[in-house]
Parts: structure tokens; sequence; C-alpha cells
């Protein structure tokens, strides 16, 4: 699958992802926090948490009280959520499993929580595959992350990529793309959540499945 190599499984990425920037880690879980206060809380108990890279978004939604199932490509990610949620008395359902590929049932989950990973892939036809594999294994509603065609930032990497002639490595996709691979599986799309304005191009968009 192309692209699929720069999806960071390796021990060094995932340590490294452990020391992100506070004022970064901070914007971003606060997206993840305006994201989940669109769905109805009360009717949420199990969350998919695929990737989960270190753990971080896990952890929280432990402390919200969700049943969580975490899975990642990557071992060294999977043993770092597993410290990190023993560090905090939290247990989840932690496992190596490729996203692709989940052993999981039809519909099992009542929301699917997808960050940092659609991005990676360059191909609609990827794309539109873990779009799939996502609402496959959910009931309710996906919350995923996603490079908005429309921002400073995407701009000036185009920009430069005319330039340069060096590869995007953060793929864009707009809205209405996603949008429409989305329906495809009965998803309709309730809002999604910018970091800021048209700097920014890493936003939230959130999808509920109909009937």
């Amino acid at each position: 699958m192309q692209n699929y190599e720069r999806v960071k499984s390796d021990s060094i990425s995932a340590e490294l992802y452990t020391k992100r920037k506070p004022r970064k880690h901070q914007a971003e879980m606060q997206m993840v926090v305006e994201a989940f206060q669109m769905l109805p809380t009360p009717k949420i108990e199990t969350v998919l948490d695929a990737p989960c890279g270190v753990g971080r978004f896990s952890l929280w939604m432990l402390q919200q009280g969700f049943d969580v199932t975490a899975v990642d490509l990557g071992e060294s990610a999977v043993k770092l959520t597993t410290e990190l949620l023993e560090d905090n008395s939290l247990v989840a359902n932690v496992g190596c499993q490729d996203i692709f590929n989940m052993q999981f049932g039809e519909q099992e989950f009542d929301v699917s929580f997808c960050f940092r990973l659609l991005h990676h892939f360059s191909e609609e036809k990827d794309q539109a595959a873990l779009v799939a594999k996502l609402c496959r294994v959910t009931s309710g509603y996906v919350i995923i992350s996603y490079i908005s065609t429309y921002s400073t930032t995407t701009l000036r990497r185009k920009l430069r990529k005319r330039i340069s002639g060096k590869a995007i490595k953060q793929n864009p996709i707009s809205l209405t793309q996603l949008k429409t691979m989305f329906s495809s599986y009965n998803f309709k799309h309730l809002g999604s959540v910018k970091r800021s304005g048209l700097l920014h191009s890493l936003q939230l968009a959130v999808f509920a499945r109909n009937g």
C-alpha cells in the first residue's frame, strides 16, 4: 500500500511522540474534546482508538468513563500505551493490529477514533479503504483527522512541491471527498473541528451512522 511506510510504528518514532511540544499536544487534545462533545455521551460506551499511538487519547477516553480498545501497528506504541495506562491505574484492551485487517466484529464499537493516519496515504483508493475498515467496525460514530485542502499550511506545501519537487508528506483531502467516502457506508457528516482557522491544516471530522 503506497505511503504505508510513513506510518510511525518503529520504537524511535514512538518514543519521540511522547515528547511532543506541550502547546501542540494541548491544542490537539482540545480538538478531541470538542469532537466528542458532538456525540450523545450517555449513549456511548465502547470506543476504538486506532491507531492509538502512545496512548494519550486512550488515556483521556478512559478518564471520561469509556470502555476503550486501543490498537496500533507498532509493538513499541502498544508497549508505551500499556505503560501509560498502568501508570495512571487504568485498564484497556490494548493490542497490536493492522487497521486494514482488524480482528473485530461488524459494528462492534459505538465510536471509532482515528487520529493522524489518513494523511499518510496519497492514493484515494487507500484513503477509501481506511474509511471502509473504520465504518465496518462502528455502530455509531467515526471521528477521523484529516489534512484540509484549504489551509495556509497546505497551500505552502503545494507551492514548495511545485518549486522544489519535494513530495508532500501530509496528503490533504477535501471534506467533500471525505463525505462521499463515508456516505457509501451510510454515514453522514455531523461537523468538523479546526485547530485555528486557515492557518493549521489538521482537522477532525465527525460522522454518524444513519439509522
